[in-house]
Parts: C-alpha cells; sequence; structure tokens
C-alpha cells in the first residue's frame, strides 16, 4: 500500500507499518501537517525513499522479513540526513538502544504511544534534519571561503560562529516559549474537545439547557485559549521578556467556582473530587483573572495528575487584614523534601511519577511563580511522602498597577 498526501511543501515523513491500520492512523494524524508517503512494506519503502526527499522516516520495529532497526541499517550510508525514528514494544528495547547509541536511530517511541507525545517527537525531528542540512550549507560555504583568501575564511568563520551562537539562543528562547503554549493551553482545549465529543455523541438525548452549558464551556475555553496565544507569541513581549497584568476587581469565591467547572472533567475521569472550603460568604480581590486562571489550571492539574483515583482535592479559602490566601490540598503521593526547593525552576521535573502516565513540561509550576509574583504575592508547598502536598499562594487584596520581570 502506497499512500501520498500532500499538505505541506518541504516536510516529507515516511511511515512503514506492516499493520494497515495502524498506518492508516498514523496517517490521518499528520496528513494535515506534512507530506506524508505511507506504506506496510520495507521494500516498497526503499523505493519511495529513491523517488522522494524524505526528511523524517517512522518505522515499526517488527516487520515481516525484516526490522526496523535492520531497514535503517541498509539506509543509513545513503541516506544520512533523514531522521530515523522506531515505534517498539517492550521487548524489542535493547535492540532500539543499541542502534540508538550507534548513530542509526533518533529516537524510538514505545507502543502504545501518546499522539501528543508522538507529534512533538515527529516535530523535533523535523527541527533536527533542518539544523542538520543548514549546518551542512554553512560548512559548503566555509569551504567556499577557504578556496579564495585565508583571512576572508577567518573574517567569515567569526561571523557563522556569532550567528550560530545567537540561533541557539533563540532557539532555546523560542522552545521555552512553545513548551510554556502547549502547557497552559491543554487544558482549555481538553475541556473544549470533551464537551463537543459529548455533544457529537449523544445531541439528541441531552436537554437544550444543558447543551447551551456545554456550548458555553467550549466557547470561554476556546476564548481562554486564544488570550493565552496572544500573551505567550506577541512578539514583543517575548523580545522584552515583560508582560502586563490587566487588572480588575472581581468576586473571588465565584472566580475560583467558575475554575473548578473546568477542570472537573480531568478530576472525574480519575474518580477524583474537587471540593471548595472556606468560611468566608464573599470577597473581592484585585488581580488578573486570566493569568490567575492559568494558576489555578496548573495546580489543580498538578493535584489531579498526581493523586490516586477516588481521592478528594481541596481548595481552601482564607483571609486575613490585607491578603487572601488559597491552598490546593491533594492526598497524593507527596514530594521528598530534597526535591522541594527546585520545584518552581523552569523544566524541573520531580521523581513522583502520574498515577495515570500523565506528561509533563516541567514548566507549570514556574509560570505559577512568575505570575503570582507579579502579582506581588507569594506561593509556597508543603509535602510530605505518602500524605500528599499543599500549594499554597497569597494574592494581595489590593495591588499597585503595575508588571515585573516575567522572563524565565
Amino acid at each position: 500500500m502506497d499512500v501520498n498526501l500532500l499538505n505541506e511543501k518541504d516536510h516529507n515523513l515516511l511511515i512503514i507499518d506492516d499493520e494497515v491500520e495502524i498506518t492508516k492512523a498514523l496517517v490521518r494524524q499528520f496528513r494535515r501537517k506534512y507530506n506524508v508517503f505511507a506504506t506496510t512494506d520495507a521494500a516498497d519503502a526503499l523505493k519511495i525513499m529513491e523517488k522522494e526527499k524524505i526528511q523524517v522516516v517512522l518505522s515499526d520495529q517488527r516487520m515481516p522479513g525484516m526490522t526496523g532497526v535492520d531497514f535503517f541499517a541498509q539506509i543509513k550510508d545513503k541516506y544520512p540526513d533523514a531522521l530515523k525514528l522506531i515505534l517498539t514494544g517492550y521487548s524489542d528495547i535493547e535492540a532500539v538502544i543499541g542502534a540508538i547509541n550507534e548513530g542509526q536511530v533518533f529516537r524510538y517511541v514505545k507502543k502504545p504511544w501518546n499522539p501528543d507525545e508522538l507529534e512533538s517527537i515527529i516535530r523535533e525531528a523535523f527541527e533536527k534534519y533542518e539544523l542538520i542540512t543548514n549546518n551542512r550549507k554553512l560548512m559548503s560555504s566555509l569551504q567556499e571561503a577557504n578556496q579564495n583568501l585565508e583571512a576572508k575564511v577567518k573574517a567569515r568563520t567569526l561571523e557563522l560562529e556569532r550567528v550560530n551562537a545567537s540561533l541557539s539562543e533563540l532557539n532555546l528562547e523560542k522552545n521555552r516559549y512553545i513548551g510554556m503554549v502547549a502547557h497552559d493551553l491543554r487544558n482549555p482545549i481538553g475541556v473544549a474537545s470533551s464537551f463537543s465529543e459529548i455533544l457529537i455523541d449523544d445531541l439528541d438525548t441531552i436537554p437544550k439547557e444543558t447543551q447551551l452549558e456545554y456550548l458555553g464551556h467550549i466557547s470561554y475555553s476556546c476564548d481562554f485559549s486564544l488570550k493565552l496565544i496572544h500573551d505567550f507569541l506577541d512578539v514583543s513581549k517575548i523580545e522584552s521578556g515583560v508582560f502586563n497584568l490587566n487588572l480588575t476587581e472581581l468576586e473571588y469565591l465565584s472566580f475560583i467556582k467558575k475554575s473548578i467547572v473546568h477542570e472537573e472533567i480531568l478530576a472525574k475521569n480519575k474518580s477524583q473530587e474537587i471540593i471548595i472550603r472556606t468560611e468566608l460568604s464573599s470577597i473581592t480581590v484585585t488581580f488578573d483573572s486570566n493569568k490567575i486562571q492559568q494558576v489555578l489550571n496548573n495546580l489543580l492539574s498538578n493535584a489531579i495528575k498526581y493523586s490516586f483515583p477516588d481521592t478528594k482535592i481541596v481548595i481552601d479559602i482564607s483571609e486575613s487584614a490585607d491578603e487572601i490566601v488559597t491552598k490546593i490540598i491533594d492526598q497524593g503521593q507527596g514530594i521528598p523534601e530534597v526535591e522541594l526547593q527546585k520545584l518552581f525552576n523552569p523544566f524541573q521535573t520531580t521523581s513522583v511519577k502520574a498515577t495515570a502516565s500523565e506528561k509533563s513540561t516541567g514548566l507549570g509550576l514556574a509560570i505559577v511563580k512568575k505570575i503570582i509574583e507579579a502579582h506581588h504575592g507569594w506561593v509556597k508547598v508543603e509535602s510530605e511522602v505518602g500524605k500528599g502536598s499543599v500549594f499554597s499562594f497569597g494574592l494581595s487584596k489590593q495591588i499597585e498597577r503595575s508588571s515585573p520581570d516575567f522572563s524565565l
């Protein structure tokens, strides 16, 4: 079976898997982003690579007559720049890791794969390919300059070093912000997707009032996602490393209740319950609702992620003379004391594993810290292994309308 689905030029992805349904599923996932060439046979794959400029190859490890590693060994010399990815089961891990160490395989993906993780790996492979080819072009230019004048070579080499250093720094910064966007968009998009699926599957049986309620959640999540994109991808904000708070006075308990609605779906999937605990009847606080929504999303999703099913997550709200304190209390696994001090650093993860294999970018708590500090508040964590964690943050009831540095 050969499939050629052209969509986006210059990004050619070859998929090889002897199971037709798996091949079709992978084609469906990636055909809107890349030119996808797919086959169930390694021999056909060789023919495709002879005709097309393939940048990334995704192959199953176990195929009749030839393993994925054996196929990559065959094409290694003829197509050295092609980034090679393996789909594999646990029983083949050692062979695949050996191939990675020998430079034959770029990355491996365990079956069954996570679609978001696989999409990220494919994107990284194309970025890696572009870096390889760009570096080759730079080297070619350098060799050409060497034929003319040694002085010109030295000058151009220095220029290339400066450019490469600048590109590396820009690429690192870009990856950080992309990671932040991906992390904070996952929850609202997931909520919109879940409600959409419910409406699609059971539209005829859902009362009109409930349909409107679900549509409201979808609309809210989409609006929130768009605001996040505008905040994080605005070029001037990224370059300057600062952001502005949109401060408004809001009734805090109502805001919290609204936020819980968009996390309850995740909690219910794990048979967990989110409970508000407070002695307050009403309190008005000045804050940026979108930014504090991010804080709550991050803290609640972490509590859900690292707690076991059939447990409770408590949101405790109290006040003092000049601030309101919010605590997210879970009955999770707890965090070792030696790891607490690095918890709010960017791209940091702990030894504690999510109870349902959920993924983490290591950015959520760093974002929480920066947002709370921008509100002139504080955030802290208390935890004990085996007993759970308490993440607390304090917000002043009235804060100055200024914005500190948001750079990570």
